[in-house]
């Protein structure tokens, strides 16, 4: 019937048509608005069709198993200090806080607790220098890749401006070190010291703590900010333990061996053949410094990043100063939040330069613009055009900067955006036009092994002097507690923390509170809130953290708090909603820690951040403290 009746109507067009003045009938057929990303023109099948064949020949049986912990074995020095541990005798005392991580999340933990009144705390670190990351990642041109002053902590307590809007590894150590004098963090602090083992004490309600060091600490909390780019990850290849030449990983520089400092000028390079393997953020920043100094360099790729360009202009500190009103860090942190996930904020921010245009907000007001009001079902086509617009930008960008056609097409970018971390870096891509730069492209495959002298790749040796491990850091969501911190974790029932979450993946409340370990606060990606500024992150933790510790020491009644199972189901239901369509993408994306090296079904839905984002997040925990109750908390 339905097609009968639109066959009639259609033949009686042509008869209403010719009644309608034809005024009347231009106003009638004059086209709907369209949103001008629909107005592009791409060949949708043809770049699916390449994302999937680049993804394809990338994918390998063992996954995360192609790599090695530098943790345990032959490999352990590449994971050791640089700088040697001073001798001390063992230390054994109680506090009401420890905080295993002297990285941000540590720092901002402990500032937060200062200003709650909780000055009983300790800070444990087995870096010999607080930082963290970047503590650890002080190789040439290490810079933060998020606007500094909303990635620097603490900038308006300390009265300190940056120089510039991402600044380099030395200014950012000298902000932790402002942070550190301002609050007098080091007299509270063990450094040059790992954590061994943490375990639960029932009969007194309190956490054992050993060091190696033989430290033994008795504390009520335990504030777990561990961190997630300090362990170091190296090439599952044959080879690296016989290799003759010298090597080290990106996240351990020895500039005994290179010469020069953070800026460069790496003297020792001079006469020496150089290779790098791997190209990801870490190996963006670093390529241009090597290119520079090295008499030859060889970069060694397996998947190309995506390179933007950006403008990282110097900063005037008293101007901006004068500009600023009380709570500005804060709020533009705020406000980068708001913008990066749509939602509607009345003022632009320039924080968010790089990443804009591929915003929901831009999207919107790029069809507000143009006169078109932007359905709810319309948003996953906007999206993906606007996906594939900012790639084939990123992809001509490569073409007009590298002049060798076929080292060009070679470091293009073939995936989703969000597939990889986005770079951005303004001489990376450059650095492929000297003579002395040679990339040597794996075709998805990774280099092959080692000899004695030198790296195999494509069945052809590349001899070199000195080899750099650019290969990142532990990250796998799914690796255990224990392999990424060396930390034997032991609650309640005399079950692990990897026991626990081996039965179903994380299981907490908030992505903070974790059932059988009791006045554990827990500092990470999974079911927290998360944005693409990690400091706010540890902003809204460490609030919630605080504010949580002081309540509970307030409140002399009860000495141990720990969620309900039930608050925990619930909490993890609600972090499970999106998780299909968030599975969908990752098995779309090129192998990378983002999805498990290609195999994101591995993953518990459990893991991903909270879905709805750190600002709902932040007036969820926010509105919890308030109420006092400790809801979906069993005290005792």
């Amino acid at each position: 019937m339905g097609s009968i009746l639109s066959t009639l109507l259609r033949s009686l067009v042509p008869t209403i048509r010719a009644t309608i003045p034809s005024f009347l009938l231009t106003f009638i057929s004059k086209p709907k608005p369209v949103h001008p990303l629909q107005t592009y023109q791409f060949d949708k099948e043809a770049i699916l069709k390449r994302y999937e064949a680049e993804r394809a020949k990338r994918l390998r049986q063992d996954g995360v198993a192609q790599f090695q912990t530098a943790r345990d074995g032959a490999f352990h020095r590449f994971r050791e200090d640089v700088a040697s541990a001073p001798a001390r005798e063992p230390t054994h005392a109680e506090t009401k806080v420890l905080i295993v991580g002297a990285g941000f999340a540590g720092l901002v933990a402990a500032v937060k607790l200062e200003k709650q009144g909780v000055q009983d705390f300790l800070i444990v670190d087995k870096a010999a220098g607080f930082g963290g990351t970047w503590y650890w990642n002080q190789y040439p041109g290490a810079a933060c890749d998020v606007e500094s002053l909303i990635y620097l902590p603490f900038l308006e307590e300390t009265g300190y401006i940056p120089t510039r809007r991402f600044c380099y590894g030395p200014e950012i150590r000298e902000q932790v070190e402002r942070i550190v004098t301002k609050w007098d963090l080091a007299r509270r602090s063990h450094l040059s010291t790992e954590i061994t083992s943490v375990v639960w004490d029932e009969s007194i309600l309190r956490w054992h703590v050993n060091t190696n060091h033989a430290d033994h600490f008795i504390t009520q909390f335990v504030v777990m900010a561990t961190g997630t780019f300090h362990e170091p990850k190296l090439p599952g290849i044959l080879g690296i333990e016989n290799f003759r030449r010298d090597h080290f990983h990106s996240g351990r520089w020895d500039y005994t061996i290179t010469g020069g400092d953070e800026n460069g000028n790496m003297d020792r390079l001079a006469t020496k053949t150089v290779g790098i393997i791997g190209t990801g953020a870490s190996a963006v920043q670093l390529v241009p410094k090597l290119a520079q100094d090295a008499k030859k360099l060889y970069v060694f790729q397996r998947t190309p990043s995506s390179i933007r360009f950006r403008d990282n202009r110097l900063y005037d500190p008293a101007a901006l100063s004068a500009s600023l009103r009380p709570g500005w860090q804060t709020q533009r942190m705020t406000d980068f939040a708001n913008i990066l996930t749509g939602a509607v904020v009345d003022k632009d921010c320039d924080a968010l330069e790089g990443l804009e245009e591929f915003t929901m907000r831009a999207i919107l007001k790029e069809g507000t613009v143009a006169g078109v009001t932007v359905q709810p079902d319309q948003i996953p086509e906007l999206m993906q055009l606007a996906d594939f617009r900012l790639m084939e930008q990123i992809r001509k960008q490569v073409e007009e900067t590298v002049k060798d056609h076929s080292t060009a097409a070679k470091l293009k970018p073939w995936y989703s955006f969000m597939c990889k971390r986005p770079t951005f870096h303004n001489d990376y891509l450059a650095a492929f036009n000297r003579p002395n730069v040679e990339l040597v492209d794996t075709n998805g495959q990774g280099v092959s092994y080692l000899t004695e002298t030198g790296v195999v790749a494509n069945g052809t040796e590349y001899e070199v002097d000195l080899l750099i491990y650019s290969t990142g850091f532990d990250f796998d969501v799914e690796a255990n507690f224990y392999r990424r911190t060396g930390i034997q974790l032991v609650g309640t029932k005399a079950r692990t923390f990897d026991e626990k979450w081996d039965e179903k993946g994380p299981s907490t409340l908030f992505g903070v509170h974790i059932r059988e370990f009791p006045n554990l606060l827990y500092v990470g990606p999974a079911q927290s809130g998360v944005t693409a500024n990690w400091t706010h992150t540890t902003y809204a933790v460490g609030d919630h953290i605080a504010e949580f510790v002081a309540q509970c020491l307030r409140d002399e009644r009860y000495q141990a708090f720990e969620p309900t199972e039930e608050a925990e189901e619930d909490w993890g239901r609600q972090n499970e909603e999106g998780s299909e369509m968030r599975l969908q993408f990752a098995q779309s994306c090129p192998p990378g820690y983002y999805n498990r090296e290609g195999k994101p079904e591995e993953i518990p839905a459990r893991w991903a951040y909270f879905p709805k984002g750190i600002i709902a997040w932040t007036k969820i925990t926010r509105e919890w403290r308030e109420e006092g109750e400790y809801r979906g908390m069993e005290r005792r």
